[in-house]
């Protein structure tokens, strides 16, 4: 009777000890997961400041030559041109980083595709701002900020998402333990959530800069 109660024992302790286990390692992961998300905040805010002062210091032509047509055309293109004017250069920065993320060398490079987007950004803020000043700023805040916004969050957590998925894919092919439920399905699904968000916005967005644009007289 002894030995029964002490199996029985046994057992739940080491169910428990498991347990606890598994919500330790689940806290560092979500703990984790911030620490990323907040430096990929912090890293965003910092290529921004650099776009701007690239701009301010050293104009390269090419890129301000870019910037001038892309402002023409978001004011005088159609919906459909405004429309694929978004696509091309948000959607491509997120698949970028989904295929950066099925990589096993994905990590060190996962963060290159929100770097060059928002250092772009501040790029093209800055032009716009120079040539238009008050208005360039009304325009930024009203027309292109919104849509700038949500795409780069949604790209943050895209990032996010390649880092730990390429950890993962590293992890498995170097026959290393890991206790990451992470799923291939899943990875899938969120990136398509994500891509779902980015074209609702971009498609609002566009709708928007097609009415709205020609009332700040910038070009």
């Amino acid at each position: 009777m002894t030995k029964v109660i002490n199996l029985k024992m046994k057992r739940k302790t080491g169910s428990f000890t498991k347990n606890r286990s598994t919500f330790s390692f689940n806290k560092i992961n979500i703990y984790g997961q911030e620490v990323l998300r907040i430096s990929l905040t912090v890293i965003s805010i910092a290529s921004i400041l650099l776009g701007v002062l690239i701009y301010r210091y050293e104009p390269i032509e090419a890129i301000t030559d870019i910037c001038s047509n892309s402002l023409l055309m978001l004011e005088s293109g159609t919906y459909i041109q405004i429309l694929l004017f978004y696509i091309k250069t948000d959607i491509f920065f997120l698949l970028l980083c989904y295929f950066i993320g099925t990589s096993i060398a994905g990590i060190p490079i996962s963060f290159i595709p929100i770097i060059l987007k928002c250092i772009f950004n501040g790029y093209f803020s800055s032009y716009i701002y120079a040539e238009y000043e008050l208005k360039g700023i009304l325009f930024c805040l009203v027309l292109l900020y919104p849509v700038f916004i949500v795409t780069t969050a949604s790209l943050i957590y895209a990032t996010n998402e390649s880092v730990y998925m390429s950890a993962y894919i590293f992890k498995t092919i170097t026959n290393k333990n890991t206790a990451d439920n992470i799923s291939v399905r899943l990875y899938l699904i969120r990136y398509v959530f994500l891509a779902g968000i980015n074209l609702s916005c971009i498609a609002i967005g566009s709708l928007l800069m097609l009415f709205l644009s020609n009332k700040f007289g910038l070009t």
